[in-house]
């Protein structure tokens, strides 16, 4: 296949352009042109077929040493996609590598080599990238770019570990005893790598004889391995993660005979977003040799997983989906020692399994489920809880096919707005614990709640057949109370809410000019010292005039020193089809520009027209914490982009410096952020000017974008912000906006995570929005409405707001209100957060000063004192657990809820309270609900 087609030399004629091979005022070129619709254009530099690397897609020949050749190339040309045209390429060799892991010998550590087999190696920087045809779309067959693995059968390293020692940095750097994974791989992938758009076939695997395979995906460590539009036809085991972090998997399908998903020792923060783990995809692939959809079901529900979770630091699931397994998704401790994860579950379909969910354990942080469904296959289970539960799992807008059955010892399992059908005996046998149901329908009249034994407590409101609830109670001296009533109804969780936009933004014209401008490059530690400023502005206009297009940036760091400006219709790109950390280099831009004489105020770096994008880049200040700045006092500059029309997008950034992105400043409806990454010292992303429609997704900001940094460092700054973002940044702003998708965000360290206020442009409070997995970490405000009117009513789903000890005085998850009765919260708006978790270090858990709060279900691992603090709003807590113990009198602060003279009422309905019902009230008579009731009986 062609790489590239030229425009006519008769067009840069009449535009007035010498052509020039790829510069500024060089040709005009076309993207790849593939045989199957993508969401972006394809550019590459390095495809696998030239005959300078000889791929072939012949049978028989042996495509590793082609591959990896063409990687190689990419890698030390600073990165960039290695493309692969459609076909079916064969890989028949393996390469060897080793990994030094710390290991025990005797009460002595030493530090061993082990040898692995691996086919190809991913260097950071680096993606793979094909011509896939979604199976979904075409019947189930598998078409385009295959890769055959015809190497690893059986291999006896297939999944290998050894016993090890590690210092974990998220516990204070304890010693841990855990087990490293050492197994062989196909796929390699390092830091900072993709792959994506293309198909893995194992021809030799046999549905009569399965043999194992090394892991096909396989990333060790680092951040940022991404997996996107790939189909894993029979994989044995698919996609291994440990320990690393930012691990992104997007669009995939795959069967999976033993294995499809597995995750160990992630921290902050791994995301799998629509993938399909089912029998199907093998069955229904159309490849030579697929068995029957009945074979392929038969062996996968008897030996297969969809999902492994081990530990995982605030994992985000969202639309995954399992059929015809043993178990949909397993969710437990590691190897070797106690560590477990906490995650949130949105979406997730899981059906016709022995077990659809296996919980042996989790961290008390809990996991968070909504919006899913759990179906088991006959005599199977739903749900099922081991004898190490005892902690939180919470359920919200769940429907179960099958039974829930736990054996675990203690904790808190909850569900809101669930729906339980096709059971046998009982929907519900809780041997163990506590259990919350709240407005949960059964299907049947009876045989809904088994007690065993040892059962501490079930609370029901408005729960069963038509609200009449049957319980089985074997229990020794469980605690039941069953109320119902039409005074505690409210509205059930949102249903069919769309998370990512219909058709992705792209230039209407695959143009593509590849510029050749003057850059630093290489491994080392040099700066770009020529200004392209006007020269990459003149590529952007002749694009343009071109009839609009891609201006594309080959790998290296590009000094841009002086505003730019994207027309619309026009793309600028770097080297990154997928989300990136510093740490990985590829295409950036650094600047010194910090504003000119307006300062802070003055042009942003980055101007998008109409309809104009940015995508695949880093964009980093050089001078943040120079010149008599620095990491205590950062310098100030204007926002490094801002969006000055209608359809603006901004995907797969990466960024450090002062302030990220304003989509305020202009109307910017339609507009599309989609993983901005990166340290912002002052602002991360502002929304607002009136826009109707909009996505901000996948937005994740830590700090240390700013300190883990490429090889060799190449000129990037190295700053540590934590401190002063947390007592001075806002990472996100929302104003005046209707119609806004919100969804998966994450920040660590800011002084307001998520903050909604007055628009400075329109003057109008934020309407009505929906928040899905926000994540609020290390802050001392997490989430806070600062403006709110009668027409605001902020919903948030699966939110875990976190406030860590900061140098703030007061610290709380929620502050609604900036004062006592502040006029600038309505007494009727409205913020109403499904199914939440709360922990970290806060003064005060929420504080309410004005306006309404409901607070649907909720895990306050760490309440504060009080937890809910309503000094001038109405309060509603539902379904919630209240797990911090609460030590001395119950009085004063020392209380979970307290009310004011100042504030209107608290409702408390169907909680648990790890150290029994204690609140502070004011108001005699003003603290209502079931929990008042059965706690004066």
């Amino acid at each position: 296949m062609k790489q590239i087609i030229l425009v006519g030399i008769v067009l840069l004629l009449s535009l007035g352009v010498k052509a020039q091979a790829t510069n500024s005022s060089g040709l005009i070129e076309k993207s790849i042109k593939t045989d199957y619709p993508t969401k972006d254009w394809v550019i590459s530099d390095f495809v696998v077929t030239d005959p300078k690397f000889g791929a072939k897609a012949e049978p028989g020949f042996d495509n590793r040493a082609a591959f990896q050749a063409a990687i190689d190339a990419a890698y030390e040309n600073g990165g960039g996609v290695v493309y692969i045209p459609a076909g079916n390429y064969e890989f028949r060799s393996t390469a060897t590598a080793s990994r030094t892991v710390r290991v025990r010998q005797g009460a002595e550590e030493a530090m061993k080599e082990f040898d692995y087999q691996y086919v190809l190696n991913l260097p950071p920087s680096v993606q793979l990238r094909g011509d896939w045809a979604d199976p979904e779309l075409y019947d189930g067959k598998v078409l385009g770019t295959i890769l055959e693995v015809r190497v690893g059968k059986d291999a006896p390293n297939y999944n290998a570990a050894v016993e090890s020692w590690w210092n974990d940095s998220q516990a204070g750097n304890a010693l841990r005893t855990t087990y490293t994974s050492i197994a062989d791989r196909f796929i390699d992938m390092k830091a900072g790598t993709g792959v994506t758009n293309l198909s893995i076939w194992y021809p030799e695997q046999d549905i009569n004889d399965v043999k194992p395979y090394p892991w096909t995906l396989f990333q060790a460590n680092g951040d940022c391995a991404t997996i996107e539009n790939v189909t894993l036809v029979n994989t044995y085991n698919g996609f291994y993660s440990a320990p690393s972090e930012l691990h992104y998997l997007l669009n995939c399908y795959m069967t999976a005979l033993n294995t499809g998903v597995e995750v160990h020792v992630c921290t902050d923060i791994g995301r799998i977003e629509n993938v399909k783990i089912d029998p199907k995809y093998w069955a229904n692939s159309g490849l030579p040799g697929s068995p029957s959809l009945e074979k392929t079901t038969g062996y996968t529900r008897a030996n297969g997983t969809g999902f492994n979770m081990h530990r995982s630091d605030w994992e985000y699931v969202s639309y995954l989906y399992v059929s015809g397994y043993k178990t949909g998704m397993w969710v437990g401790r590691e190897p070797g020692y106690s560590d477990t994860p906490n995650a949130q579950f949105y979406e997730i379909h899981i059906k016709d399994c022995e077990t659809g969910l296996y919980v042996q354990a989790v961290n008390p942080y809990g996991l968070l489920i909504s919006n899913s469904t759990f179906g088991a296959e006959k005599d199977g289970k739903a749900v099922y809880f081991y004898d190490d539960f005892e902690t939180s799992v919470q359920f919200n807008g769940v429907d179960f096919t099958g039974p829930v059955v736990s054996d675990g010892r203690d904790g808190v399992v909850s569900f809101e707005s669930c729906t339980f059908s096709d059971y046998n005996d009982y929907a519900l046998r809780i041997n163990n614990g506590n259990t919350l149901l709240t407005q949960c329908d059964f299907t049947k009249p009876a045989g809904h709640v088994f007690l065993g034994t040892d059962v501490n407590t079930l609370k029901s409101v408005n729960s069963g057949y038509q609200r009449k609830l049957e319980v089985k109670n074997n229990s020794k001296s469980a605690k039941v109370e069953i109320l119902k009533g039409d005074e505690y109804s409210f509205d059930p969780i949102p249903k069919n809410i769309t998370t990512d936009i219909q058709v992705h933004p792209r230039p209407a014209s695959n143009n593509v000019l590849k510029v050749d401008l003057p850059k630093a490059t290489g491994f080392n530690n040099d700066q770009p010292t020529v200004d392209v400023s006007e020269e990459l502005q003149t590529a952007l206009n002749k694009v343009k005039a071109a009839g609009g297009g891609t201006v594309y940036l080959p790998g290296g760091r590009y000094l841009v020193d002086h505003p730019i400006k994207v027309p619309s219709d026009v793309e600028l790109r770097g080297t990154w089809d997928v989300q990136h950390h510093t740490q990985s280099s590829g295409a950036a831009i650094f600047t010194n520009y910090t504003g000119g004489t307006n300062g802070e105020e003055g042009a942003s770096l980055i101007q998008l027209e109409k309809g104009a994008g940015i995508r695949g880049l880093t964009v980093a200040q050089l001078n943040i914490a120079t010149d008599g700045f620095s990491a205590q006092n950062p310098r100030t500059t204007p926002f490094m982009i801002q969006g000055q029309g209608t359809n603006v997008y901004i995907v797969n950034i990466t960024a450090i410096g002062d302030k990220g992105i304003d989509l305020a400043s202009y109307n910017t409806s339609g507009h599309y952020v989609d993983y901005f990454g990166g340290v912002l010292a002052r602002a991360g992303i502002w929304v607002g000017g009136g826009a109707r429609g909009g996505f901000i997704r996948n937005m994740q900001l830590n700090p240390h974008y700013g300190s883990r940094l490429p090889q060799s460092g190449q000129g990037y700054p190295k700053i540590s912000l934590t401190r002063f973002i947390q007592s001075n940044c806002s990472a996100l702003k929302f104003a005046d906006i209707k119609n806004q998708t919100i969804f998966n965000n994450f920040v660590y360290g800011s002084f307001y995570g998520i903050h909604f206020l007055k628009d400075e442009i329109t003057g109008t409070d934020p309407g009505e929005m929906t928040v899905i997995g926000h994540g609020s970490d290390g802050c001392s405000f997490s989430l806070f409405v600062e403006d709110a009117d009668e027409n605001t009513k902020l919903i948030a789903i699966n939110s875990e707001l976190v406030c860590t000890r900061t140098a703030e005085k007061v610290r709380s998850y929620v502050l609604m209100g900036d004062e006592v009765n502040t006029e600038k919260v309505h007494p009727a708006a409205e913020l109403v957060l499904y199914n939440s978790a709360f922990w970290g270090s806060p003064v005060i858990g929420a504080i309410i000063n004005s306006g309404t709060v409901r607070f649907q279900q909720a895990n306050f691992q760490r309440s504060g004192a009080p937890g809910i603090d309503n000094r001038g709003g109405d309060a509603h807590v539902y379904t919630s657990y209240f797990a911090n113990p609460m030590q001395g009198e119950a009085t004063g602060d020392n209380v979970y809820t307290k009310l004011h003279a100042t504030g209107v009422a608290i409702e408390l309905t169907n909680n648990y309270y790890i150290s029994g019902f204690r609140e502070d009230n004011a108001q005699p008579g003003k603290i209502y609900g079931a929990d008042i009731i059965t706690n004066k009986k």
